[in-house]
């Protein structure tokens, strides 16, 4: 999800205009227009900013930034020229930063400051902890993007997709098991009817799963459900 569509989620979900998310921020509304359909993208700096107007986490806010700031870039740029065109010392001079990429690339990795995400090939409804034990396969993920003492896991989607949020067979997701859900979250959910991975409405004591546009919904009880993990990070497959 980029971090226009998720601000503007937000804002739906609390049935603010766009005029009073302007007012909240101090902008204007065509800037905020302009953050919703990706036109714009935010600072660093003005993320507190954001997370107390939209009244959420700022860490949550500083994730979903970061996560949208990298998918902004792999969709947008463009890594193939034509070495005719360039000549040598172009070329020579693109290699040589490469080169410094993948040093800091490395260093980045090397210190003690990263978690060993396990990724299963699929979600397991019962043991989670043993799934997590047992698994083989691994991805490093920065300390400070994972709650300390939460069981967190990735997947590789194959047939558990979510067309409606862009995810699709060949991503990676990471689910916090151990995280709280809130309404409009995305999770996977275990339910009499089996498996799935949609939005979270929760309604009194019963459990409302429906899809993001107008469709078909189904209810349960809370007792009749399982959650098995929040969506967290959301890696797209390009």
């Amino acid at each position: 999800m980029s971090f226009g569509s998720y601000l503007k989620k937000q804002r739906e979900s609390n049935n603010w205009s766009i005029k009073e998310v302007a007012e909240r921020l101090g902008f204007s509304s065509s800037y905020v227009s302009q953050l919703e359909n990706g036109a714009r993208m935010p600072s660093n700096k003005q993320l507190a900013t954001f997370a107390k107007a939209y009244q959420l986490p700022e860490e949550e806010v500083k994730k979903q930034w970061a996560e949208g700031k990298i998918q902004k870039v792999s969709m947008e740029t463009d890594y193939k020229f034509n070495l005719k065109d360039v000549g040598e010392k172009r070329v020579h001079e693109a290699a040589s930063k490469l080169e410094e990429g993948l040093e800091e690339l490395k260093k980045s990795f090397s210190g003690d400051g990263h978690f060993k995400l396990p990724v299963l090939v699929a979600i397991p409804i019962d043991d989670l902890d043993g799934h997590l034990s047992r698994t083989s396969d691994f991805v490093l993920l920065p300390k400070d993007n994972v709650t300390p003492g939460h069981r967190v896991f990735g997947l590789r989607v194959s047939d558990l997709t979510l067309p409606d949020a862009a995810i699709l067979s060949g991503d990676l997701i990471i689910f916090d098991a151990d995280l709280a859900p809130k309404n409009g979250d995305i999770v996977v959910m275990s339910t009499p009817d089996g498996l799935v991975m949609t939005y979270y409405h929760e309604r009194g004591d019963h459990l409302e799963l429906r899809p993001e546009k107008e469709g078909f919904k189904k209810t349960y009880h809370l007792k009749e459900s399982k959650m098995l993990g929040r969506l967290i990070y959301h890696i797209k497959k390009y």
